[in-house]
């Protein structure tokens, strides 16, 4: 049986490296079944965990309806009049129509998935750059790769319109990013067309990371399963690789097993991605999906030998978009899931402009907010003064953006209730985001006004930070039993809504032969009234969950008057680090956005939980043996 050591850093550690580290692959872990994929791992002593070689295969999270689309519609759904454009609905018109367009110029964005992006499509033509390992399915060549799922998701990404006879239906949210294809199955399962596709960790998984975070500034996938609590061997490489590369957003579907609750499988379980919901009722997408997986979702995390998990407390879902009745790139040719070696597999022919009609999941909504997530990276390295500033490209700063810019659509709730504490009555959440819709629907023009026209990063990481404008963002490191405060310059009128979020990451991290489980900082996030020295006086709302990696509010301003932003960081949930986790020489980074520019109130209150984010990596004792054989 092949083991993957979990070795936990006890005791005082040593050297720490503050930087970004890649890192090898996983030689060593090389699954001997044909659907090894990431399963519930168990404990077998002190400090090393099992991953089973014979677990189930993962899914990819899509259906389509099978339909074709009218040659003359405009459409990027199936639902209307055939001139619905997605891009536009989310408001990415406010990028592109810059002075300076931004369409995802000096970025790279990847879809990682089973299968590759099929270039052929007269929008995907652009997609040169392909990663797979030899392992992977037909040798490690592309073409027996390339996959219908992974065109679908390509398409919103980075789609381009033609020169001649262009449509929007070809259009991605980023068609001028560098979209790139990484491929990690190992074979699919079931008749064709196959969703489900099992991979291996050290042959083809690895890889891929290796080659996309790091590299890419977002990356895409659509695809996973089980593992409520975030514990599976995908679900801590995807926050290993994630926390070691803060500069690469991890965009992942959260799954399509709603509406039951706890349903939000790895590696959208887990604690460092932004996991995204989907929505339905279009052209509206007002609504939560059915299928779309949600919340609330166990907690878990590795410590002193053995998993502990708190059933039912985390927002594990941060963010929706459409995903239903949609239109992307068709490919039918005998690959990927399609190929021949699997029942009932047809070739559908391989049409440069064909089309699939009323396609849905969660598998679509990832890859439209990993566009959008691409334009805001876009912005970051193209817009000055942003460009001169390497924080505004940090994926804390990213997810914080996206969230504080979310619309909160129909039926949005995170909890919130006025509690009164000592006299003070204030509005309070332990909930963090809505269990289903996260912090909302995914809102570009409201986002690019965050990033683009407000405060732009502020001097100084920890300890009395500003004064700050209505709008903006921040990349900031918070000290254990210490607050870090942020004075809004200008009076906020009563009746005006007031959002933010903060964002950070556990800390996981691998070294290529071993996953760590090092701690996760507890921050809250809070609004106070100011006086007239500008001290915080009387506490207005507040964001605190014990378990979440995400703090947000978003609420009427009662008053007129003086407001302020504090997050707090009181304690850790967990700590194997002996006590050193968000000490003054191991700060906890995290990314902070708000909007307070006065308008009319349509919502009470969001909130988000919390967990945490740090571009620090541990240098720890020596393993407790190599790795073993695994040829059993």
């Amino acid at each position: 049986m092949s083991l993957l050591r979990l070795q936990l850093a006890h005791g005082p550690p040593r050297r720490l490296v503050r930087r970004f580290i890649r890192l090898a692959g996983l030689v060593w872990l090389t699954l001997s079944a044909p659907w090894a994929v990431a399963s519930p791992t168990v404990p077998l002593s002190g400090a090393s965990v099992a991953v089973d070689p014979a677990a189930t295969v993962v899914g990819t999270y899509g259906v389509e309806s099978f339909g074709t689309v009218d040659p003359s519609s405009q459409a990027t759904t199936s639902v209307g009049s055939g001139t619905f454009n997605v891009n536009t609905f989310l408001g990415a018109g406010r990028y592109y129509g810059h002075t300076t367009p931004i369409t995802g110029q000096n970025t790279i964005a990847t879809n990682l998935e089973a299968g590759h992006v099929w270039n052929g499509h007269e929008a995907l033509t652009h997609v040169t750059t392909f990663t797979q390992g030899t392992a992977a399915w037909g040798g490690g060549s592309v073409a027996p790769l390339y996959d219908r799922h992974a065109t679908w998701a390509g398409l919103f990404i980075g789609g381009r319109q033609t020169v001649v006879n262009p449509s929007i239906e070809q259009q991605g949210l980023a068609p001028g990013t560098d979209l790139r294809s990484a491929a990690i199955a190992t074979g699919w399962q079931g008749s064709a067309y196959a969703l489900s596709f099992g991979f291996n960790y050290g042959t083809t998984l690895l890889p891929a990371f290796n080659a996309s975070f790091g590299t890419a500034d977002v990356i895409n996938s659509s695809f996973g399963g089980g593992d409520p609590a975030g514990t599976d061997t995908l679900a801590y490489l995807a926050d290993a690789y994630s926390f070691n590369n803060s500069r690469t957003t991890y965009v992942v579907s959260a799954g399509n097993d709603g509406p039951a609750s706890n349903t939000v499988g790895s590696p959208g379980s887990a604690y460092n991605t932004l996991t995204v919901g989907a929505l339905g009722s279009a052209n509206g997408f007002d609504t939560i999906a059915g299928f779309s997986s949600r919340a609330p979702q166990d907690f878990g995390y590795f410590t002193s030998g053995t998993f502990v998990t708190v059933a039912g407390v985390r927002a594990a879902v941060d963010i929706t978009a459409p995903g239903a009745s949609l239109t992307s790139a068709f490919y039918g040719g005998q690959n990927g899931g399609n190929n021949a070696s699997l029942t009932g597999s047809v070739d559908l022919g391989s049409s440069p402009t064909a089309y699939s009609a009323d396609i849905a999941g969660t598998s679509f909504a990832a890859p439209i907010v990993a566009g959008g997530a691409t334009l805001v990276a876009s912005a970051a390295k193209t817009l000055a003064p942003l460009v001169s500033n390497s924080n505004a490209s940090q994926s804390m700063v990213v997810k914080s953006l996206l969230l504080t810019g979310a619309d909160k659509t129909t039926g949005w709730t995170n909890g919130q209730t006025n509690v009164t504490v000592g006299g003070t009555t204030f509005i309070q959440t332990t909930q963090s985001l809505d269990w289903a819709l996260g912090a909302g629907r995914m809102n570009l023009d409201k986002t690019f006004d965050i990033q683009v026209n407000g405060q732009i990063d502020v001097s100084g990481t920890t300890g009395p930070l500003g004064p700050v404008s209505l709008r903006g963002w921040d990349f900031g490191s918070a000290v254990l039993g210490t607050t870090n405060d942020y004075v809004i310059a200008d009076v906020l009128a009563a009746g005006s809504t007031l959002t933010t979020t903060l964002s950070w990451m556990r800390a996981r991290d691998f070294d290529g032969t071993y996953l760590y489980e090092d701690a996760q900082a507890d921050l809250d996030l809070s609004v106070w009234a100011l006086d007239g020295n500008n001290a915080f006086t009387t506490l207005i709302a507040s964001s605190a969950s014990d378990y979440n990696t995400v703090e947000h509010l978003s609420f009427t301003v009662p008053s007129w008057g003086r407001y302020g932003l504090r997050i707090a960081y009181g304690s850790n949930t967990f700590d194997n680090t002996g006590g050193q986790w968000g000490s003054a020489s191991l700060p906890q980074d995290y990314g902070l956005a708000w909007t307070a520019v006065p308008e009319p109130a349509t919502v009470v209150l969001l909130a988000a939980g919390l967990v945490f984010g740090l571009r620090v990596r541990w240098q720890r004792g020596p393993p407790p043996g190599p790795p073993p054989d695994d040829t059993g």
